[in-house]
């Protein structure tokens, strides 16, 4: 017997499912809404729309799916430079190699043909890829999305930001973003000025550095990378980014679900962006010849690698107390006259080796350096300012100014203290310091009250623990291998604002970007951390960030697998002088997702090109792909300067 068919009741199954399929997709998008929240910090009186919580919650560096249009013009265009690129190789090769110039700039000499083989070579290769095919755009943003972006980008109630200590996005009323720039630019450090005459600093600035020229301590590259006569400078534009750190936990909890505001805004840590200003070029010249200054300074730490390596030397007593210490707003707190003086006795006595480029003069060097800290105008809200007391946190030059006079403070305070003995090492990284010391915790605050009395503005702060200290991105520690080597313990140390925002995988960029994100940070982890027990738990946490962020486990098993068998001392190598590395041939283009096959047809004529005796010893290595980015979101909705 047939069954009987109920079409009421199949009605309503279908709806039912139907129903079921709606709530369980609108489930899911408030779960991703909610994991997008976690990234965004809203701290304006503006509501964000759940796209806009999607866009922001991807990350100030993902880009957005670039268009396809013109994208093939692009690469002929690029592929035209590689060509002069070829061809200056071909016609200079067989001359004497200088040494890179650190001021090298590109001349834009275009070379005639050359011979047959590398010239076929280029015509070839230009009309293969012309034809180059394109496979059809998948955008990474959807419609509302975009219209989320477009949305922030023009409204200008609000200013979007970066955290100081992480990669939260904070979203702030520009009414309460200038009233927080405005008190702290009424401090003692800055003074309101009117419309600075900045092409008389670059007029002044010239004719110095035409002196120099002209009396041989300028070189001919060097001076015309300095050369800025033709170029219109522009003002300095400060910044800040929001000290979020410093808010409560309870209150930033609250802040996140939206059971409170805050009045005002956290502070915000000044930066000066100097880019094109008269002084940006001076800054970077001094800067090549403090930093080597500062590499011979005794407590001189380069990065983390250096921090490990010094440390694991060491086999220090049971009893010995950890130290680390902070000084409170390095940059800005150090007097014009002190720095000045301070890098002209440490220019003056350093020793002056053999340079690719001539010294300068040591009046010429102060001259420069003077004038870099003297001409720190900058724009604000529309008014112009003057830095007074301290060096720029933006400036090329400031790190290494306020190192060199920070070492003669930390080196006057150990020559004061009693218990400078008992120090088995001290280590700075420019504001942030450690100490190993063997002794009691009164003998050690001994050297904090000479230190916060030695200085009119300079204070420091400090802990001090028996058993473990958090120094740049490690944890230092009295754990198994101290017990039974007396090696001292590391792993690395996560800091509490770490919101593990890694770049989101639908990113456009190219695929070695994300290889090359996860085994920097395997190795990272390798390097900073010497139990291997302890490393498989931060590795399988790392795993479990990746996949919250779109990584799949077929991309990410085989690079932490590989981590664990690569020898961590290999992880602990000095990296090879950048500059003794041959420069290799390299086609630098956009990244775009939709061309397809760029490097195999950038190579396709090669073997051609090297069956040509000369061209197989000129050209003995393959070229390269290298890539650059399109604009992030970052770069789409942050500005320097208020709008």
């Amino acid at each position: 017997m047939a069954r009987r068919f109920n079409r009421k009741k199949k009605e309503n199954k279908c709806r039912l499912r139907s129903l079921n399929k709606s709530a369980l997709k609108q489930r899911k998008q408030r779960g991703v809404v909610a994991n997008a929240k976690k990234f965004v910090l809203n701290l304006s009186i503006y509501t964000l729309s759940n796209n806009e919580y999607l866009l922001l919650g991807k990350g100030l560096k993902y880009i957005p799916t670039p268009s396809n249009v013109n994208v093939q013009r692009q690469i002929l265009k690029d592929f035209d430079e590689f060509s002069r690129k070829l061809r200056c190789k071909y016609m200079f090769e067989n001359k004497d190699k200088p040494v890179i110039h650190p001021f090298r700039t590109n001349t834009g000499f275009k070379p005639g043909p050359t011979c047959n083989a590398l010239e076929n070579y280029i015509h070839k290769t230009k009309l293969e890829l012309s034809s180059i095919p394109l496979k059809e755009r998948q955008e990474n943003l959807s419609i509302s999305e975009r219209n989320a972006l477009a949305s922030l980008k023009n409204n200008p109630d609000i200013v979007i930001k970066k955290a100081d200590k992480s990669n939260t996005v904070v979203v702030m009323d520009k009414c309460k973003y200038i009233k927080e720039g405005l008190r702290q630019l009424q401090s003692k450090h800055y003074i309101e000025v009117e419309r600075p005459n900045l092409m008389n600093i670059q007029n002044v600035i010239q004719e110095k550095l035409t002196e120099m020229h002209s009396n041989g301590y300028l070189d001919k590259e060097t001076f015309r990378f300095l050369n800025d006569s033709k170029n219109i400078p522009r003002c300095g534009q400060l910044y800040l980014l929001p000290k979020i750190h410093k808010i409560k936990g309870t209150v930033l909890n609250a802040l996140n679900d939206g059971l409170c505001s805050l009045k005002d805004l956290p502070p915000g840590r000044p930066i000066i962006s100097q880019c094109a200003t008269p002084t940006y070029k001076i800054g970077a010249y001094c800067d090549h010849f403090l930093l080597p200054i500062v590499k011979k300074q005794l407590t001189y730490i380069k990065d983390t690698t250096d921090f490990i390596v010094k440390l694991e030397s060491l086999r220090p007593p049971p009893e010995v107390l950890f130290v680390t210490y902070d000084i409170t707003s390095m940059y800005t707190n150090m007097e014009f006259d002190e720095l000045i003086t301070a890098v002209k006795e440490a220019y003056q006595n350093a020793d002056k080796p053999v340079a690719d480029i001539p010294y300068p003069k040591v009046s010429d060097f102060v001259f420069l350096i003077k004038t870099i800290l003297e001409n720190n105008y900058f724009e604000f809200n529309g008014k112009y300012y003057k830095q007074t007391i301290g060096c720029a946190m933006g400036s090329t030059v400031s790190p290494e100014v306020s190192d060199i006079r920070m070492y003669q403070i930390t080196h006057m305070i150990m020559n004061q203290f009693e218990h400078a003995n008992k120090v088995l090492f001290h280590g700075r990284y420019r504001d942030d310091g450690f100490m190993i010391f063997n002794g009691t915790r009164d003998e050690i605050l001994k050297f904090f009250e000479i230190g916060n009395s030695c200085h009119r503005y300079l204070k420091f702060t400090y802990e001090i623990s028996g058993e473990t200290a958090n120094f740049l991105d490690t944890t230092v520690y009295k754990g198994r291998l101290f017990q039974t080597e007396g090696k001292l313990d590391i792993k690395s140390y996560i800091k509490p604002t770490n919101n593990f925002q890694y770049l989101q995988r639908n990113s456009a960029h190219c695929q070695s970007v994300f290889k090359g994100f996860i085994k920097g940070e395997c190795i990272r982890h390798l390097r900073n951390t010497n139990d291997k027990q302890i490393l498989e738990i931060i590795l399988d946490d790392f795993r479990m960030h990746l996949l919250n962020r779109g990584y799949s486990e077929t991309e990410i098993n085989p690079i932490i697998t590989e981590t664990k068998l690569l020898a961590r001392s290999k992880a602990l190598e000095k990296q090879r002088n950048k500059r003794a590395i041959p420069t290799p041939l390299v086609m630098v283009t956009k990244y775009n997702p939709c061309v397809k096959g760029l490097k195999r047809r950038l190579l396709k004529y090669w073997k051609d090109l090297k069956s040509d005796s000369d061209c197989n010893q000129i050209f003995d290595s393959e070229p390269m792909v290298a890539y650059s980015k399109h604009k992030n979101i970052g770069d789409l909705i942050i500005r320097a300067r208020l709008q």
